[in-house]
């Protein structure tokens, strides 16, 4: 993960700590369109596992509280016809549910 990606979740962990009632972590993994389907399901996946392996070994978060999914290619967040626009759909998000 990159610094800036440690430093945002770190960020949303501390502001979890002090009121942690029943909080529960989605982390969605998200691609560009560019290559098959398939493989970028699995990226998608891979990018929202490191996010949850971080949350564990960095943070504690127990792994029943927290559910990774990939949508791959499917909700992109900008235009995959220009290089910005895919560099912003290579993404994780993670949703706090409580």
């Amino acid at each position: 993960l990159p610094d800036e990606a440690k430093a945002r979740l770190d960020a949303m962990v501390q502001q979890i700590k002090s009121d942690p009632k029943g909080a529960f972590f989605e982390i969605e993994g998200h691609t560009d369109n560019i290559g098959e389907a398939l493989i970028n399901q699995k990226i998608g996946l891979e990018r929202a596992e490191s996010v949850k392996r971080y949350l564990y070994e960095q943070h504690q978060i127990p792994l029943h509280k927290m559910n990774v999914i990939s949508y791959g290619m499917t909700k992109p967040a900008a235009d995959n016809k220009t290089k910005e626009g895919r560099a912003q759909n290579r993404r994780v998000v993670v949703r706090v549910l409580g």
